[in-house]
């Protein structure tokens, strides 16, 4: 095989650059991983103060007959943001069996819809952390525009921060003090 000195440089050339766009993938891979993680840990850790401050007695109270239960505020959490990122992604979805089975998420107790929250807070964050960066670069519709994948973990956070606050109307409609904000 002949290689001139054009074609060496030039192989040079597109080397360099196929080895900047993987070390920069990388690099948005490893600060998504950092900041995201951190945020996902502050976030799991308000949900489950404020969850755990309504009385067990009170877990299918609903200020209105179509208002979401306080239960279902945090069912539709988890199954919503689940049901998201396992269409997008293609991968498996953890909360698929146990929402076939009849009245699952209606009888769960609240140390059980607890322990669901640890779980699905536990699963978003190994999915973050092992989304290829190629995945996490790569463009999905949402809300009426294209965002990364990455992108796609805070706004799914976003929808959590959205129940958060109609779950501290929920407390206050019930004279509850809601714990105040934890913030990143």
């Amino acid at each position: 095989m002949n290689i001139n000195r054009k074609t060496a440089l030039k192989t040079l050339a597109l080397s360099a650059l196929g080895f900047s766009s993987l070390a920069n993938k990388k690099k948005v891979k490893n600060e998504f991983s950092q900041q995201f993680a951190s945020a996902w840990k502050s976030s799991e850790s308000y949900t489950l103060r404020l969850y755990n401050q309504m009385p067990e007695d009170k877990l299918d109270w609903k200020y209105t007959s179509e208002s979401f239960s306080w239960r279902t505020q945090f069912v539709h959490c988890i199954t919503f943001n689940t049901a998201q990122l396992c269409g997008r992604l293609k991968i498996e979805n953890p909360t698929e069996a146990k929402s076939k089975i009849k009245d699952y998420w209606k009888t769960l107790s609240k140390a059980d819809l607890e322990n669901e929250l640890k779980e699905f807070y536990a699963w978003v964050g190994k999915i973050a952390t092992e989304t290829s960066p190629e995945t996490l670069e790569k463009m999905e519709p949402y809300a009426g525009e294209d965002i990364p994948v990455w992108r796609l973990f805070y706004a799914l956070e976003n929808h959590i921060i959205h129940h958060r606050g109609q779950a501290i109307c929920y407390l206050r409609l019930n004279n509850i003090t809601p714990i105040g904000y934890i913030g990143w």
